[in-house]
């Protein structure tokens, strides 16, 4: 079965500095542990296989790693979708040449939109709002 992977030990944290709401959503008591000490919630689906090796099986979230980078897909679908020219939109990490990168699928409002322009208008829209690693190519 696929979980939830959580985090404990000498080497995990008391939390986020200066960041308590996201510490008490992150770090939780550890059932396991009398000394005060606390579970990292990673955001990482994991399961055993049968010869006991944990596998990764994921995101619980829509968070992705593109060239060692974090990026969360759903605030790039967030900032397409704010431009109000786009009916529906999602964001994916592929593999293209080897290379894993950012591929934005849209759905115009304009059904009769000309798609190059279309495409140049979003990606210019982007670039002025998010980093160059989260622009979809």
């Amino acid at each position: 079965a696929t979980a939830e992977l959580y985090l404990a030990g000498e080497g995990i944290t008391r939390g986020y500095l200066l960041r308590p709401g996201l510490t008490a959503e992150k770090y939780l008591p550890d059932p396991f542990a009398a000394d005060g000490s606390r579970l990292y919630r990673t955001g990482d689906l994991a399961r055993y296989r049968e010869d006991g090796v944990l596998e990764y099986a994921g995101r619980v979230d829509h968070q992705v790693k593109v060239r060692g980078l974090r990026i969360e897909l759903g605030e790039i679908e967030a900032r397409l979708q704010a431009q109000g020219l786009l009916r529906e939109s999602a964001v994916l990490a592929v593999e293209l040449n080897g290379v894993q990168q950012l591929v934005a699928y849209v759905v115009a409002q304009d059904h009769g939109a000309d798609e190059s322009e279309l495409r140049s208008v979003l990606k210019a829209n982007l670039q002025q709002t998010l980093p160059d690693y989260m622009v979809p190519t």
